[in-house]
């Protein structure tokens, strides 16, 4: 009997020591199966990988065992069909347990055979890169415009380490995109499964070898204003239109600046719910027919409304997140920054939509006196104010962006001021929202926080949010409280620790909102560009965590 009870303990202790090392080598396996250019080669690597974390765990001779049996032909990796964004990897090994007392008995060895699984869901991403001007700083001084890779700028560090997200993501299975914004915004590539090939990465193969691709990620040149609120609506209408809720969805925002830009609708005739930027009654705006509403003539139908953008491509068809933007007098309307002003800066406003990866002014289609309107179909749009502080040429500021964003939501982040208090209702106010620069300062970031809202809360495709805001640049830093509501993270990072912390913790802050049903991402705040690239590998780190 005690021979009997001594063989069994050793038995059971081999087993459980078999089994974690069986365990852990199917989630290294599963942790590897971004290596490779297609999904054989990943294969491949995730099988090297679970054999070289067993033995590391479960040497030959371990608890005096030995015929042991683990090899790549024992790891099986499976891509299920149905649903597709899953893939699963099978590890099985089997040793035998020498036997002490009871071989006297005839029993010299019990053979173990153990099973472990690891899965791992496909990842649909939408890398979301801030390259406004101040991504070309250097020590804080005034940035030299535009800049991009291997200068040095904190834009050249955040192309090297944006290429090491894409590297560390399994081409062939997982898609990836890239939306980069400044004043406007531009789609570098909608997610797609080799976005390795045409976003550029950069990683090491199973044996450790350095592997690196061009692509565009590498052509990205920083300039500009701060757009957030359009990038991140853009940005969720690809992941949305991609239509794998099953799989892992994802934003990922990179952003050293406050948001300054946001995108409205001018409408010819007023709204009862003010959800549009109306032209006041002094304004020389002229319509398609050559009218301005201080002529009394203009802006009287959406037949005279001028098509200051040809419309805005959105999830087709209609039905959907957003459905269309309709045409009309659509433009960027850009904001100072606090640091900027007073006196504040003139409105600039232009065609968001950039055809190419360069700063959004060089696409303005008007402009304030901060210069000479550019040529174009908005004739006498040259919006000014006596004081630089007021937008007088509005009646009032839209109660949201073309994209339904709202810039005075419930558990806004930022209040917003009124004008007038004449019964119209504003989302949850009641009056006409100001067009002074502190309301449409506080516009852009409500209205980014409501973008992050709306991708997480929505029904069909909720996504996680995740956020890396960037310090040490010029001009003002990314506010951490804003970034922690957008990624829903109320617990901060490693880099923000005492004695010195960088910010005070979402849990912390009044102004800070939690939900708990919505899913959770998380934010960083890289101090300067030298953290940037441990910023995103901790980011990366949680996703292929949390894809597990």
């Amino acid at each position: 009997m005690l021979g009997l009870f001594i063989d069994l303990g050793i038995l059971y202790s081999a087993k459980a020591r078999l089994q974690a090392a069986v365990d852990g080598a199917a989630l290294a396996a599963a942790r590897a199966l971004n290596l490779g250019s297609s999904t054989t080669l990943q294969a491949a690597s995730a099988q090297q990988n679970a054999v070289s974390w067993f033995y590391a765990n479960f040497p030959p001779g371990n608890w005096n065992t030995n015929n042991t049996v683990m090899n790549t032909s024992t790891v099986v990796v499976t891509d299920a069909t149905a649903p597709a964004y899953l893939r699963q990897v099978t590890v099985t090994a089997t040793t035998n347990v020498p036997a002490w007392f009871m071989q006297w008995l005839g029993f010299k060895f019990t053979t173990l055979a153990v099973t472990g699984t690891a899965s791992r869901k496909d990842v649909v991403a939408m890398l979301v890169l801030d390259r406004s001007g101040s991504m070309c700083s250097i020590n804080g001084a005034y940035p030299n415009q535009p800049c991009g890779a291997n200068d040095g700028t904190p834009c050249a560090a955040m192309i090297t380490a944006a290429k090491n997200f894409t590297g560390a993501f399994a081409e062939g299975r997982d898609q990836i995109g890239l939306l980069t914004f400044s004043d406007g915004y531009y789609l570098d590539q909608a997610p797609t499964t080799n976005f390795q090939t045409l976003l550029g990465y950069s990683n090491t193969d199973s044996s450790g070898n350095p592997q690196s691709g061009a692509g565009d990620i590498d052509n990205i040149t920083c300039a500009g204003g701060t757009g957030t609120p359009a990038a991140i609506s853009m940005a969720y209408n690809q992941l949305y239109q991609v239509a794998e809720p099953g799989a892992m969805n994802i934003l990922m925002l990179e952003t050293d600046g406050l948001p300054n830009t946001v995108l409205y609708n001018f409408y010819p005739t007023p709204s009862a719910t003010r959800t549009t930027l109306a032209l006041s009654a002094n304004s020389n705006c002229q319509d398609a027919q050559g009218n301005t509403v201080a002529s009394g003539q203009g802006w009287k139908t959406a037949a005279s409304v001028p098509l200051w953008t040809t419309g805005i491509s959105m999830n087709q068809p209609a039905a959907g997140f957003m459905g269309d933007v309709p045409n009309g007098a659509i433009g960027a309307f850009y904001t100072a920054d606090p640091s900027q002003g007073p006196p504040y800066f003139n409105i600039v406003l232009f065609d968001p939509r950039q055809t190419s990866d360069t700063q959004g002014l060089n696409n303005a289609i008007f402009v304030s006196n901060a210069g000479p309107p550019h040529p174009g179909p908005a004739v006498g749009c040259v919006f000014t104010s006596p004081d630089d502080s007021n937008y007088s040429d509005f009646n009032w500021l839209p109660s949201q962006d073309v994209f339904g964003n709202q810039v005075a939501p419930a558990n806004q982040y930022m209040p917003l001021a009124l004008s007038t208090v004449n019964g119209v209702t504003v989302n949850n106010l009641t009056g006409n929202i100001a067009t002074d620069w502190p309301n449409t300062h506080a516009a852009a970031l409500n209205a980014t926080d409501n973008a992050a809202y709306n991708a997480r809360s929505n029904a069909t495709l909720p996504v996680t949010v995740f956020v890396i805001g960037l310090g040490g640049n010029h001009g003002d830093p990314p506010d951490p409280i804003l970034l922690q509501r957008m990624a829903n993270d109320p617990y901060g990072d490693q880099f923000n620790v005492p004695p010195n912390p960088n910010y005070t913790y979402c849990s912390a802050e009044a102004t800070c909102v939690y939900y708990p049903s919505q899913p959770q991402g998380q934010f960083i705040y890289a101090p300067s560009s030298a953290q940037l690239g441990e910023a995103f590998l901790a980011i990366t780190s949680q996703i292929l965590r949390l894809s597990h």
